[in-house]
Formats: C-alpha cells, sequence, structure tokens
C-alpha cells in the first residue's frame, strides 16, 4: 500500500526527472494520489498532474478535462504539503 509519505518520495522522483522540483498539490482518492508540481505562485497552464496508484505505485498522467477525472477529484480530499 502507497501511503502518502511514499506517494510524496515517488512524485519528487518522478518530477526532478521532468525538471519540476516543487510539488504544489496532492489530493488522495479512494484508489490513487494525484500530485501537481511546478511554482506555486505561478498558474498552471496545460499543466498534467500525476495519479499514483495506492497498490502497486504505478505513474501514469492525470489529465484535465476529463469527465471521469473531474469526477476523482471532486471526491478527492486534498492533503496539505508539509
Amino acid at each position: 500500500m502507497i501511503d502518502f509519505k511514499k506517494a510524496i518520495e515517488i512524485a519528487q522522483k518522478y518530477y526532478q526527472e521532468k525538471g519540476q522540483l516543487e510539488l504544489t498539490k496532492i489530493y488522495e482518492s479512494k484508489n490513487i494520489w494525484v500530485v501537481y508540481a511546478g511554482k506555486k505562485e505561478q498558474p498552471r497552464f496545460g499543466n498534467a498532474g500525476i495519479a499514483i496508484d495506492k497498490e502497486t505505485g504505478e505513474i501514469s498522467r492525470f489529465i484535465l478535462p476529463s469527465r471521469t477525472n473531474f469526477e476523482i477529484l471532486k471526491n478527492a480530499k486534498m492533503t496539505e504539503l508539509n
């Protein structure tokens, strides 16, 4: 099971490889963690987040707009990044 701490580690490694060092938001849903990165004070245009599967740790893109992904975010809980 991928907990919050492990999800942060996975996301940081993924985004560091992409050149984005700062995590900005993380949401917890039933089966996945949704994580965004970039600069907190800059607006995001066309920026997709990542989804981290809670069982396997597998990473996939979390793209909006998507009816399914909007529904996931609607029911997800935003978690504080410390």
